[in-house]
């Protein structure tokens, strides 16, 4: 079969796919309140966004996307991560692209007329080659990794994480051929996209994450003021060099909780410790619709912890494949080297140390703790789903965590907790303790009876009311969360049903208040769009729910 033979076939096997009908009404919708502009097409400026299946976040990108293109006068491309490598994929891409099948209908139907794909070439492969040749010799340690920046670009802990995901692993070796590969195709994606911000007019740039490779674009734009976006259907935010982090804004938590009515704070208090009883009751899903299991489940009628005059400490691990730099650098480069101090610690200290994992666990996770128990032997593995509340009744003394949710959690039961990153999400409060660096947590650990800790149970509630009832993710659905309990779960929002439940809601009013909303927080140069966007204030119904 000829070459033209070849692609003329496929495409009309592609043609011959029926779109779900939940997506074709999606595309019809936003054909209709989202017109390209004439002229579109031909615009120099280029307003970028990632190319994903996240389908509920498709909802935020028609609004965000028809905004910056007009704001900016540019045109829409959409770029996609490196994938179907050789002739056959590229073919595979163009055809599809052609007839607008799945996702790229989805982006087509708000305005993307052009289409990336991040595919280093063989001269910028050539670069990468010379650019890890020259940094061989500084790369003495899995930090210099980390903190690894390319003309004043940091993107060393996007490698580190990506690495850590792509091939499952807890740690890094510098020397392995497998990482030192890697690496190389990392840096052969930084000049690919170097290439592209030089030679185009990017104006604006908006991703999924602000971690992995993903983010590259992302680093770059910031180092050259270029306004970059994380937006879904839950959460729109605006970044640059200083805040280059989605979902970090608990770092101005309490001036802007100080900055609200006395009777939202007070009623927002209350309203946080009722939540934490409910779960600490062994609710399931309170304010964390992705929860599955409850970690505060049902005693057991057999002890957990030893019945010994020794201190007793918990230390809550993490996944360790699921980028440990999610809100920036943390005192270790990862949860593998964070467990080997810890570890360590243990040889030096006589205490009784204890490991849980999370309820969900990923897979791998439990052969990487088993070989950590066999290294240290004073550590002791808790079940998986055991309650912490029956953890914390047997006499439990310090918790330990990098920056889990059982830093507030623990707090507000009266446990002290020790973090173990500067850039965790309770860095705001004094509930928990904070080491300025490794020598001050080593400091810490080894003389327990002297921590200088008391807990305000108020600023916990505090600190609760601001990242899960203030934060509102009411921003596109009228009630996310009821949205998500009638789609059947967190994972169905992913799904195309999502766009039904989109498109039952909508009303010319909303669209139009969505599309203020919009205007003013882009005007403001926010880090995070809210209520006040949308020109009101939070408050509390008699109920305790947020209106």
């Amino acid at each position: 079969m000829t070459p033209s033979k070849f692609i003329h076939r496929a495409i009309d096997r592609l043609k011959q796919l029926k779109r779900h009908p939940s997506l074709a009404r999606f595309i019809k919708h936003n054909r209709r309140v989202f017109p390209v502009s004439s002229g579109a097409t031909t615009r120099n400026p280029v307003v970028l966004f990632e190319l994903n299946e996240i389908t509920s976040a498709h909802i935020a990108y028609s609004y965000l996307a028809n905004e910056l293109a007009e704001r900016e006068q540019a045109k829409l491309v959409a770029y996609a991560p490196p994938s179907f490598r050789g002739w056959p994929g590229r073919l595979y891409r163009w055809a599809k692209r052609s007839v607008k099948l799945g996702t790229v209908g989805a982006y087509s139907s708000f305005g993307t007329t052009g289409y990336l794909d991040v595919d280093p070439t063989e001269a910028h492969s050539t670069a990468a080659k010379k650019i890890t040749g020259k940094l061989g010799p500084q790369i003495r340690n899995k930090s210099d990794v980390e903190d690894l920046t390319l003309g004043g670009v940091w993107i060393g802990n996007l490698i580190y994480d990506s690495y850590l995901r792509s091939f499952k692993k807890p740690t890094i070796d510098i020397q392995s051929p497998e990482f030192l590969k890697f690496f190389e195709k990392s840096i052969a994606q930084f000049v690919f996209w170097q290439d592209f911000f030089d030679n185009n007019d990017v104006r604006a740039v908006n991703l999924s994450h602000c971690v992995y490779n993903h983010a590259m674009p992302l680093r770059l734009a910031v180092s050259r003021n270029i306004p970059v976006f994380q937006s879904n259907v839950t959460h729109v935010y605006r970044l640059d060099s200083k805040n280059m982090y989605a979902y970090n804004d608990f770092h101005y938590f309490r001036e802007r909780f100080a900055a609200l009515s006395e009777s939202v704070k007070r009623e927002g208090l209350a309203r946080a410790e009722r939540q934490l009883q409910r779960r600490f009751a062994g609710e399931v899903g309170v304010d964390m619709a992705y929860s599955k299991k409850s970690a505060y489940g049902a005693i057991r009628e057999e002890r957990l912890l030893k019945d010994s005059p020794r201190k007793k400490i918990l230390i809550a691990t993490h996944c360790f494949f699921d980028s440990p730099h999610s809100y920036g650098n943390n005192l270790f480069p990862d949860f593998y080297e964070w467990l080997d101090f810890l570890g360590k610690i243990t040889v030096a200290t006589d205490y009784d140390w204890y490991i849980k994992t999370h309820p969900d666990y990923l897979p791998g996770t439990m052969e990487i703790i088993l070989e950590f128990i066999k290294r240290y032997p004073k550590f002791s593995l808790l079940p998986s789903d055991a309650s912490h509340k029956q953890i914390i009744a047997e006499g439990l003394d310090v918790a330990l965590t990098v920056y889990g949710t059982i830093a507030f959690e623990y707090a507000a039961l009266g446990v002290p907790v020790i973090n173990a990153s500067r850039n965790n999400p309770h860095i705001a409060y004094d509930f928990n303790l904070h080491p300025r660096d490794v020598g001050d947590y080593r400091r810490m650990l080894m003389d327990l009876d002297n921590l200088d800790l008391e807990i305000d149970r108020t600023q916990v509630f505090e600190y609760y009311f601001m990242r899960h009832i203030y934060n509102s993710e009411n921003l596109f659905f009228d009630d996310y969360a009821t949205t998500v309990e009638q789609l059947g779960g967190y994972r169905e929002q992913f799904k195309l049903p999502v766009y039904d439940k989109w498109l039952d809601e909508f009303s010319p009013e909303k669209h139009k208040k969505i599309q203020d909303a919009l205007k003013r927080f882009l005007a403001a140069e926010d880090f995070r769009m809210d209520y006040t966007h949308y020109g009101r204030e939070f408050t509390l119904d008699a109920s305790g729910q947020q209106s």
